[in-house]
């Protein structure tokens, strides 16, 4: 492993690595060798043993062939623990250790990160930003169906995207999730005025977002993010959007941007006792003028955002963004692509309406879902590029889509461009 991480590995950021038939192996002995001659695996000897090793990973630099080597410490099971609590203290220790050492190497060299990080057995829930990192050979096993040639063949003649590799997880909701489904999905309903579906929760509310896609009322992609982001926003009620415009968006409260009158009359209140400062407080402080993003406001929203959107979009944690800085939250197995398997409603329905709410509410967002794994990294305090413009968005319809023929001659009779 560390031979193969000094030398010049040329893998791409974003390339996807070929699965093996079998588990990945490593050699024992020189695996072996490498984590006693460090040290980092050696099982301590009482406080003064851990005391030791916490010492000898401080001393650690975060670079790749450190990462390897505490990978190996890791993962070398050669050494017999007499004390499971010790041994508990000391995996935690090492872990932890690994994950600082790869949230520095982000920060400072995103290639070599993701290089490190597609070569190491390295779970995927303990690495610190997922995107671009592929599918590895330590990772859950791939639909036995995708993982054949021909369905990449079939996918490059066509030009489209290939489906998740990754099976699918059962999608459920408990009472609260469920109650808060029917409030969104009645709420959708009256901003598209269409028949309702069936179908309980989130599979309900998806077949009525299809639906009204492929209708020539809501054909149009501008139609379909509109009435996501009404949806959100009603969703939030009066009170929310208001109060976060004000202390995450650091926007100075104003009657024109639909702020209360008791918000707006109790911020000039505060600017005029301001103003007696030797400096131009209304100026400074005038209606609807923007001071933000305030600097918490992307780690806040991303600590809030798996109980406020969780609901809709599935189980999700806070990570760090691309550049290693906080504000990252990364959504585990998107319903939303999971469910639709649509490239367009992913875009239309989930994506461009997230960016433009955050948007209105003064804070950049930046979605970049994953279609490999259906993961899907959002990142607040990112100003996103159009889709047209990002390298990161893949061209083309999934292959299991069941829409793009419908949407296709929808498009061609309504001479609208194409959703992808």
């Amino acid at each position: 492993m560390l031979a193969v991480l000094s030398g010049a590995a040329g893998l791409a950021p974003g390339a996807r690595l070929v699965r093996p038939e079998v588990a990945f192996n490593r050699v024992p002995a020189p695996r072996a060798a490498v984590a006693d001659s460090s040290g980092l695996s050696e099982s301590p000897n009482g406080a003064l043993g851990v005391m030791d090793l916490a010492g000898k990973l401080a001393r650690l630099e975060s670079t790749p062939l450190a990462v390897a080597q505490l990978t190996d410490a890791i993962e070398y099971t050669g050494v017999e623990h007499n004390d499971e609590t010790l041994a508990s203290v000391s995996d935690w220790l090492r872990r932890t250790r690994r994950t600082v050492m790869l949230a520095d190497l982000l920060r400072t060299d995103r290639t070599a990160y993701l290089e490190t990080v597609s070569f190491l057995s390295i779970p995927r829930p303990e690495l610190p930003n997922l995107q671009d990192v592929p599918i590895r050979a330590c990772d859950p096993p791939v639909h036995a169906d995708l993982a054949t040639s021909d369905s990449a063949v079939s996918a490059a003649a066509e030009e489209l995207v290939a489906d998740c590799a990754l099976p699918d997880v059962p999608v459920g909701e408990n009472v609260a999730e469920a109650a808060l489904l029917r409030i969104t999905r009645d709420i959708y309903a009256g901003e598209i005025e269409r028949p309702r579906d069936p179908a309980p929760g989130i599979r309900g509310l998806l077949e009525e977002m299809r639906r009204f896609m492929l209708s020539p009322q809501g054909a149009a992609p501008e139609v379909q993010q509109r009435a996501i982001v009404e949806t959100l926003k009603k969703l939030m009620t009066p009170v929310l959007p208001p109060i976060y415009r004000f202390f995450m968006g650091g926007f100075v409260p104003s009657l024109e941007r639909g702020d209360p009158r008791w918000l707006v009359d109790g911020t000039q209140k505060a600017v005029e006792a301001l103003d007696k400062l030797p400096w131009d407080a209304k100026g400074a402080l005038a209606p609807g003028k923007q001071l933000g993003p305030l600097p918490y406001a992307p780690l806040l929203t991303a600590l809030v955002s798996p109980y406020a959107f969780g609901f809709l979009v599935g189980p999700a944690k806070v990570n760090l963004r691309k550049d290693g800085q906080f504000g990252g939250l990364v959504v585990e197995k998107c319903k939303f692509l999971q469910e639709s398997n649509c490239k367009g409603m992913c875009l239309n329905s989930c994506k461009l309406p997230a960016q433009q709410l955050f948007d209105e509410l003064g804070l950049p967002l930046r979605v970049s879902p994953n279609f490999e794994t259906q993961e899907c990294q959002w990142s607040f305090g990112e100003v996103a590029p159009p889709p047209s413009e990002d390298a990161t968005w893949p061209k083309g319809c999934l292959v299991g889509c069941g829409s793009r023929e419908a949407m296709r001659e929808l498009q061609s009779a309504s001479n609208l461009p194409a959703c992808n």
